[in-house]
């Protein structure tokens, strides 16, 4: 089990680390709560770590199948309600252009992508659009 470390700075600010890494992630509020918006928000790291899953995986998948698709790229969006701040839905948009790639191995990365255990993770009251543009 790897235990990740956040330590509040102040000002609404954190820092975290995550076992052995050497890496601090920092995160601040977003500038409508008052905060300087300087780096990304919780929420945002939330919805970043969706993201980076499926990735993750479409790449580990695809490296299984002798592919690379180094270079790939996914962009997210997502809506929050307004009065409990709870994000309601999340898009994501991969982008794989100038990869090779066959019909069997665009339907292996697209299984790939919602294979991703943070996707998993996440309430099915939020939806999850797809969009995967080859």
């Amino acid at each position: 089990m790897q235990e990740i470390k956040v330590t509040y700075d102040g000002n609404m600010k954190t820092t975290a680390t995550c076992g052995r890494s050497e890496i601090a992630l920092k995160t601040d509020n977003s500038a409508e709560s008052a905060a300087s918006g300087t780096t990304c928000t919780p929420v945002d790291m939330f919805v970043t770590s969706l993201g980076a899953c499926m990735l993750s995986i479409m790449g580990m998948m695809a490296a299984k199948r002798g592919l690379d698709i180094s270079g790939a790229t996914v962009a997210m969006t997502y809506t929050s309600d307004e009065a409990t701040h709870r994000v309601t839905s999340v898009t994501v948009t991969f982008r794989l252009g100038g990869i090779e790639l066959s019909d069997a191995d665009k339907r292996m990365l697209k299984g790939a992508a919602k294979a991703c255990p943070v996707g998993a993770s996440i309430s099915p009251d939020i939806e999850k659009n797809l969009v995967f543009e080859f």
